[in-house]
């Protein structure tokens, strides 16, 4: 069982899992979009960024298998940064037809402000009715 360390805390994880799932494990909450346990590693959504140390950039923690002696940040300036850019991307290019989308008729919609981003209630007007988290796929 390989040693890591989340956010300066070392953990000892099962082998084989993806840093997100280690993230779950060390009770630290990643937000993602197209992740699911059940389903192939798509990584696309870009949600579950976190940095790693030595890394230049934040890597998908939906995608990356956990390795020996790995340092894991869930919440740096990097992170926020990236996520907040990705959140930005997917609220622009979002139509803005909430009240009579499907989506929010039926709590299944995904793309709605979340706290962390502050630019995100200046760029999209959901409906109050969208009350889905968005941290996973269920």
């Amino acid at each position: 069982m390989p040693k890591m360390k989340i956010d300066g805390v070392e953990i000892e994880v099962p082998a084989g899992i993806t840093v997100l799932q280690a993230c779950e494990l060390a009770g630290k909450e990643v937000p993602r979009f197209c992740y699911h346990e059940r389903l192939s590693i798509a990584g696309n959504c870009r949600m579950c960024l976190v940095e790693q140390e030595k890394a230049p950039k934040p890597i998908a923690s939906c995608a990356m298998p956990v390795a020996e002696g790995m340092g894991i940040w869930t919440d740096t300036p990097m992170v926020r940064k990236a996520r907040k850019g990705v959140m930005e991307f997917l609220l622009i290019n979002h139509p803005l037809d909430c009240p009579i989308c499907d989506g929010a008729a039926s709590a299944t919609c995904r793309i709605r402000p979340w706290p962390m981003v502050s630019t995100a209630a200046a760029i999209t007007r959901t409906s109050a009715r969208c009350r889905t988290r968005i941290w996973g796929l269920w």
